[in-house]
């Protein structure tokens, strides 16, 4: 399928497990180096238990420098039926790394609020080729030294770091043929899937589900079909969402949104294709009850015929606000919109306003995507409204709405 493909460099790699195999390839390099953590990797930070997830893309430099970004998902306080927080958090510092590829990366964590937090991870290289005679790091394993400052109750944060290609994911990326494993909470219950992306933005899926029998006393389990449709978007950097409809064994439906990173990609006649990609639910689980949060692994594998939809879906104009459910003690949040898309693929106009009820906050580029509001009658739920337009005149809204507990 990716004969072209020079992410794997089949002739000019070398896996490092398999070094001592040949005798035709140069020597192993003696070390690794900060140069064999330069690039592009996508993070997936795993807390506690599945209590959490974040959803990260980094940038290495060969200096030992990096910046990051995520999405946290996270369980809301206080919350009785499972409701999940979304918020965004960077991440800026260095990492140091041994001859025997272990290391310390220390940081600067900046959290939706604001609140800067200072962070110590120790990691080690577990998986690496062989490229141009030096080591390269394609898989890292950290653990933080401390525990977390976005989960609290003294959570412990681990992360898994994969490389992938440089440039630009697009649409056309997520083409194809995926298997989907869906993961309730802990082992809880598992979705089996097959899906097809139409590299257009419009998505279906199909499988089978295996959860518990509420009604069991000895573990019986129940397998029903689940379906879903709907749309996808993906960002330059590899992240994006999905908004789709779920229609469950009984028969009834739910909406959904969920945030996704691509994790393995690959070049391809001059494309990324993404491989692998893992996403979180922003919601709990519209099948399960008891507020379970769900996370999934899509796979790419050879298409089957018929498989990539010839009439696909109409794409309908979408708003997306964010962040959801967030909780602020700076009195300046940034508001986003830029996962809204336009059913034409054209650029779209953006206006925020204050829902009716709402405390009343000032708005500072309330016409762009990204504007900044500041929080002027003191603590309270504020809430904002935003209307994307395209350029057929076609609207959409959604609502964003932040517990500010400031001074």
């Amino acid at each position: 399928m990716f004969a072209n493909n020079r992410w794997i460099h089949t002739a000019a790699m070398l896996f490092v497990g398999s070094m001592g195999a040949s005798h035709a390839t140069a020597q192993t390099p003696a070390c690794y180096t900060l140069e064999s953590l330069q690039g592009s990797f996508a993070t997936i930070g795993t807390y506690g238990s599945q209590i959490a997830i974040a959803l990260a893309l980094r940038n290495h430099d060969a200096l030992g420098n990096f910046t990051a970004s995520a999405v946290n998902n996270i369980p809301r306080a206080g919350s009785t039926t499972g409701e999940r927080t979304i918020t965004p958090s960077t991440n800026a510092g260095t990492f140091a790394i041994n001859c025997d590829g272990s290391g310390v990366v220390t940081r600067i964590a900046t959290l939706a609020d604001g609140t800067r937090v200072p962070s110590f991870d120790d990691f080690l290289v577990t998986e690496g080729v062989i490229e141009n005679g030096k080591l390269q790091a394609t898989t890292i394993i950290d653990g933080m030294r401390t525990p977390s400052s976005i989960v609290l109750g003294g959570v412990f944060l681990k992360r898994q770091y994969t490389r992938r290609p440089n440039g630009c994911f697009t649409q056309e990326s997520l083409q194809g043929s995926y298997g989907v494993q869906v993961y309730y909470d802990v082992n809880l219950a598992l979705g089996l899937q097959a899906e097809t992306l139409d590299g257009k933005g419009n998505l279906f899926r199909t499988g089978v589900l295996n959860q518990p029998d509420t009604k069991s006393p000895t573990g019986a389990r129940l397998i029903g079909n689940v379906t879903s449709e709907g749309t996808y978007s993906v960002n330059c950097n590899g992240s994006g969402t999905i908004s789709r409809v779920v229609t469950r064994p009984d028969g009834t439906k739910a909406t959904a949104i969920d945030d996704f990173v691509i994790t393995a990609g690959v070049e391809a006649n001059g494309k990324l294709i993404a491989t692998k990609i893992v996403d979180a639910q922003r919601d709990p689980s519209v099948i399960l009850p008891a507020g379970v949060f769900v996370t999934r692994l899509h796979t790419l594998r050879p298409s089957l015929p018929g498989t990539i939809p010839t009439t696909p879906t109409p794409i309908s104009t979408a708003a997306l606000a964010g962040p959801k459910n967030l909780m602020a003690t700076s009195k300046s949040v940034q508001l986003d919109g830029t996962g809204s898309t336009s059913a034409d693929g054209s650029t779209l106009t953006y206006a925020w306003t204050m829902a009716q009820g709402s405390p009343v906050a000032a708005i500072l580029g309330g016409n762009t995507a990204t504007p900044l509001v500041q929080f002027s009658q003191g603590r309270g739920v504020y809430t904002f409204t935003l209307t994307v337009t395209d350029s057929t005149g076609a609207t959409a809204r959604d609502t964003v709405t932040i517990d500010y507990r400031g001074n």
